[in-house]
């Protein structure tokens, strides 16, 4: 009982003069939703259940009609507009894709009562106001003319078993939602855990969204009910593969969080795409970009300013994850890729044993604890660095591009002659050069930066060649031990590596003279 009372005592110091986060109705510029998605596995729902309905918690019957155009223009520009039925009333919502991963604008206004016949009122654009600029460039509207009315797209009925709880300073709202998404006839199962921070601070939410974690084995998703919907509409399973993006700063602008906005970026990727493979994508581009967003995020961590201890403490998984998703690449790009070069030059189709493709199935990797974990504490060391000014960082980048160019032409003049271990790592100095200059683009001159970064792009391509054969040649050296017509492919692509090794070497030499933009 005095828990108890401590605990309303608490809520209400915390929510003192501060409206809630739901049902926010604000016309300059839209409230900000700060919101993490958890999936839940079928093994951990009954629990959940059990832990969400307690004496604090209350159960709400949510149904939600989502408008936009015949096209999706607005769920392609990361818009959603939805009515929803809310405690007997009806509440039109606007959210738009916002900077930071887990934040989202807001704008919702009341439409009247759910009446008997239970008929949904039709959306109407105009009423939110903060969002006309928004609205017109998604719906490609010029001049004066009026925003239209959006039919309806899809709809989400779910039970929501909601509490709200303190953690740390902050006021932080639990949903456990159960339900469906319906569109054109076909319906999609939905369960889901979303923290939203109420108030307080984001670290709270963070901190409190990986207890849950841990505790019932969830792992994040980025996937917006909306996006989901706006799939079923259209057949598809999964979202398109997310590549890499600038960190999020004005041109030209003082270096001020640097390091968070670059975090952030190569954060975006990683979970957009791991969340993809997570709920059961196996494409080689969700593959091949949650690759290239590990990669990047470590490019970030060793040579930006982050501690040292951030970087200890998730690179193992990092690793993990990279290497095992890099073995399930490999070996679908040989069988798709490399085997019909070597089978038109001669050779017979490969014989594949049992057990060939076992690298460790992706979903399972990325749902599991090593990684998700290694998620959250880069999330609250982005959440640290956040609003720190970096006054030093462009000393910083010019010392490591300036390294790394030189590590690369140096190594690259005598590209034929290194052992394959030399080479790989000229590879992986490269890659890194790339992503630090693209990290650096708000930073400098847009112009001299992509110069940079395009005279990087030929070298790029032919050692990326060069590598796809080493693997490939590895893996027939592989299989030769139970297929002897394996051996034809070792010879072919070992006769093809010294012409492509002179390839790389040509094309690394020409860097020497890409202009350092960061001088």
């Amino acid at each position: 009982m005095a828990r108890g009372k401590e605990l309303a005592r608490r809520r209400q110091r915390a929510h003192r003069g501060v409206p809630a986060a739901r049902h926010k109705h604000i016309r300059s510029g839209g409230a900000v939703e700060r919101e993490i998605k958890l999936e839940v596995p079928p093994y951990a729902w009954d629990g959940l259940v059990a832990e969400m309905s307690g004496p604090e918690s209350r159960r709400l019957a949510l149904r939600a009609i989502y408008h936009d155009t015949t096209d999706q223009a607005l769920a392609a520009a990361g818009i959603s507009l939805r009515v929803r039925s809310e405690d007997g009333r009806w509440v039109q919502t606007l959210k738009a894709a916002r900077g930071s991963i887990f934040e989202r604008l807001e704008d919702s206004v009341t439409l009247g009562p759910v009446t008997e016949d239970g008929a949904a009122p039709p959306a109407d654009p105009q009423l939110h106001a903060a969002a006309q600029d928004l609205l017109r460039q998604a719906l490609s509207l010029t001049g004066n003319a009026p925003l239209p009315m959006l039919p309806p797209a899809f709809e989400v009925r779910v039970l929501r078993r909601l509490q709200q709880v303190v953690h740390g300073g902050s006021v932080i709202e639990i949903a456990l939602d159960e339900g469906e998404l319906l569109a054109l006839g076909r319906t999609r199962p939905l369960r889901e855990l979303e923290l939203e921070l109420v108030h307080g601070c984001e670290r709270d939410l963070l901190a409190l969204a990986r207890r849950w974690r841990g505790r019932w084995g969830l792992w994040i998703s980025t996937a917006s009910k909306a996006a989901r919907g706006a799939r079923l509409a259209t057949g598809a399973l999964h979202g398109t593969a997310l590549g890499a993006r600038p960190p999020s700063l004005p041109p030209k602008a003082a270096p001020a969080g640097f390091t968070a906005a670059v975090l952030d970026a190569c954060l975006d990727q990683v979970l957009s795409n791991a969340g993809e493979i997570a709920a059961g994508s196996q494409a080689d581009e969700h593959v091949h970009q949650l690759r290239v967003g590990v990669r990047r995020l470590r490019t970030a961590l060793r040579h930006l300013s982050f501690p040292a201890n951030v970087r200890a403490e998730v690179e193992p998984a990092l690793v993990d994850v990279f290497r095992d998703l890099g073995t399930h690449r490999d070996r679908n790009h040989v069988l798709r890729s490399i085997a019909p070069l070597v089978e038109a030059a001669g050779g017979r189709p490969l014989r594949i044993p049992a057990g060939f493709h076992a690298a460790g199935d992706p979903g399972e990797l990325v749902r599991g604890a090593p990684f998700q974990d290694a998620l959250f504490v880069l999330l609250l060391a982005g959440d640290a660095r956040r609003g720190r000014k970096d006054t030093k960082i462009k000393r910083l980048l010019r010392a490591r591009l300036g390294k790394l160019h030189r590590q690369v032409t140096r190594d690259g003049a005598q590209f034929t002659r290194l052992r394959l271990d030399q080479q790989h790592r000229v590879r992986k100095r490269l890659k890194r050069l790339r992503y630090l200059a693209e990290f650096a683009a708000p930073l400098y001159s847009a112009g001299k930066v992509e110069d940079f970064v395009a005279a990087l792009k030929p070298a790029q391509d032919v050692i990326g060649e060069y590598n796809d054969q080493v693997m490939a040649q590895a893996l027939y050296e592989e299989l030769a031990g139970s297929d002897p017509g394996a051996l034809f492919g070792v010879q072919w692509l070992a006769q093809r590596r010294a012409d492509e090794a002179k390839a790389c070497r040509r094309a690394l030499r020409k860097l020497k003279g890409a202009e350092a933009f960061w001088e």
